[in-house]
């Protein structure tokens, strides 16, 4: 099971990904923001990942939850929740985005396609099909 710390900012949400103790990467969201479609960041729970593609997003990780109201259908409260390349808190809407380290001079991540490669294939490696998030 992946594991993502964050920390809670005004202007975004910095995040650390664990697999077995280990960091794998960083990670960037959006604010907190009571859980609101498209704006907030994605709220703390356990997730199913579940390999996602679309003409927008190739290759990527959607995150699901019955409990907490995730999915990929419109009766969810929150759909589309993905993992997927990003460096700033503008480039996801309610989704994370990965980096190899954290961004020099602003708050955000670098080297995110790199980043999501090496989580991708870990995930296949490892046969990853959750993540925790507090």
């Amino acid at each position: 099971m992946l594991k993502l710390r964050r920390s809670y900012l005004d202007n975004c949400t910095i995040g650390k990904l664990y697999f077995k103790g280990e960091l794998i990467c960083y990670t960037v969201e959006r604010p907190w923001q009571n859980n609101e479609k498209n704006i907030s960041c994605v709220p703390a729970g356990l997730y199913l990942l579940q390999p996602y593609s679309s003409s927008k997003y190739v290759d990527c990780y959607s995150l699901l939850s019955m409990n907490l109201g995730v999915g990929l259908t419109p009766d969810f409260h929150r759909t589309h929740i993905l993992i997927h390349p990003g460096n700033f808190p503008d480039d996801v809407q309610g989704c994370i985005a990965p980096g190899l380290m954290l961004h020099s001079s602003v708050w955000g991540v670098a080297h995110s396609k790199d980043a999501m490669n090496k989580l991708r294939s870990l995930i296949e490696s490892e046969n990853i099909e959750q993540i925790e998030i507090k």
